[in-house]
């Protein structure tokens, strides 16, 4: 691999060994890992989240990770509006960037460049919210109809994301993943190259498996149960945490916890495949053996 300068942009379904990969990348160009995870900016949220080890935070600068607090939620414009210049001081400094993490629509505002969005419309929403009420399916699936790349990736059962998303749609007319200013890191004079971590799903549910459980046994009831007060808010309306929120959830039986979790975040790794299979500018690489695929690689 010729370590030329670059930004180097880091997608993958959960689970699937982006953080691993990313301080084997930065460690190799001599650079730092901008995390661009929707979730693990929160300072909050640890466990649930699967917050890089204090280990694997010091063996390169990360950047991104507990950041900002659930109380001043970001959104991917603001994600992108502070992320740029972190971006430009590391560039600065190093000649190259990592930039790690599996939100979608965050990586594609980075890229691409987003809208300023539209202030909430109180009537629209209350619509809105009304008819997440009376049939959330219905709404998940008009959603989808209109905007299938945003669907791919959003969490359809978070009436919240669902919700804005049509919200935005009705007041500009565009799609919700079409929100683009066209000044993201695709205009910069840098070359910008990006991979995919590209996973059999089986291999997938094995470590998500293997994951949930090890969160419960790591104290992830504590952790979400602590937080609980804070349940109405944005960023605690993500898998690993709502399920300890729901009515009747078994909080109390960590195995059935840890299987209810990890199905849900099954699902959301089938929406993160299905979006990163239509990213063909991206090199596709194998999960399981990424670094060594990688290092070895000769791109012309």
């Amino acid at each position: 691999m010729n370590p030329e300068p670059a930004i180097w942009m880091l997608h993958g379904p959960t689970a699937s060994g982006k953080t691993a990969l990313a301080i084997e990348l930065a460690q190799f160009l001599g650079t730092e890992v901008i995390n661009c995870d929707a979730r693990q900016v929160y300072r909050e949220l640890s466990i649930g989240v699967a917050r890089p080890s204090a280990a694997e935070r010091a063996a390169v600068p990360h950047h991104g990770i507990a950041s900002h607090s659930i109380h001043e939620p970001l959104t991917a414009a603001s994600y992108a509006e502070w992320a740029e210049p972190v971006l430009r001081d590391v560039i600065a400094r190093t000649g190259s960037a990592v930039v790690a993490g599996g939100s979608g629509l965050y990586a594609m505002a980075l890229l691409e460049g987003l809208d300023p969005m539209p202030p909430a419309d109180p009537a629209l929403r209350a619509q809105l919210e009304d008819r997440w009420a009376s049939d959330p399916l219905a709404l998940a699936a008009e959603l989808q109809g209109l905007d299938p790349a945003y669907a791919a990736t959003a969490d359809l059962q978070n009436g919240r994301r669902v919700v804005r998303a049509l919200e935005v749609i009705a007041l500009t007319g565009t799609p919700y993943s079409q929100q683009r200013r066209g000044s993201g890191l695709r205009s910069w004079p840098l070359l910008v190259r990006e991979v995919v971590l590209d996973a059999p799903m089986d291999w997938l549910e094995a470590r998500i498996a293997r994951r949930s459980r090890q969160m419960m046994a790591d104290g992830l009831r504590d952790e979400a149960l602590g937080l609980q007060e804070w349940a109405h808010l944005t960023p605690l309306h993500t898998v690993g945490y709502r399920e300890f929120y729901e009515p009747g959830a078994p909080v109390r039986d960590d195995a059935q916890m840890a299987d209810r979790i990890s199905l849900r975040t099954r699902q959301y790794a089938k929406r993160q495949k299905t979006w990163l299979a239509k990213q063909t500018k991206a090199l596709q690489v194998p999960a399981a053996d990424a670094w060594n695929y990688l290092r070895t690689y000769d791109r012309a």
